[in-house]
């Protein structure tokens, strides 16, 4: 039940980036690339409505434990877990930026990780928040 919840989530809150041209292509970083931009974009609303239909958020819910219960929603295999890893923390910052979760709170390892993801990002790698649910 609480996979088909998370799969609802990310189906409700990327519902607009499956309507758009560059969905009919066959590359699937260029699809992920197309639903996570869809996410990042998608109506506050609809991110509140669906990840709280869900029960995947509450009212004290951080950026961290969404993150982590779709994580675990997704499941162990770790193949799929970094295909995931990107989408889901991009619903993770588009809740947070919307309002619907915290803040997760400031220690040093989520600085660290936030650096080195910026690092990594800017020289073109894959991030580390994104691949570290994958280990």
């Amino acid at each position: 039940m609480r996979r088909l919840s998370a799969v609802l989530a990310a189906g409700l809150v990327s519902t607009a980036a499956l309507s758009t041209p560059a969905f009919a292509q066959t590359n699937v970083l260029e699809i992920a690339k197309v639903v996570n931009g869809g996410i990042a974009t998608a109506d506050c609303g609809t991110v509140s409505t669906g990840l709280k239909a869900t029960g995947l958020v509450g009212a004290e819910t951080t950026r961290g434990e969404l993150v982590a219960s779709l994580n675990k929603a997704v499941g162990q295999d770790s193949a799929l877990r970094l295909v995931a890893a990107p989408t889901i923390n991009t619903i993770g910052d588009r809740a947070l930026e919307c309002g619907v979760v915290k803040p997760d709170p400031v220690t040093p390892l989520n600085q660290a990780i936030t650096f080195a993801s910026q690092l990594s990002s800017q020289a073109g790698l894959p991030e580390l928040r994104n691949l570290l649910p994958a280990l």
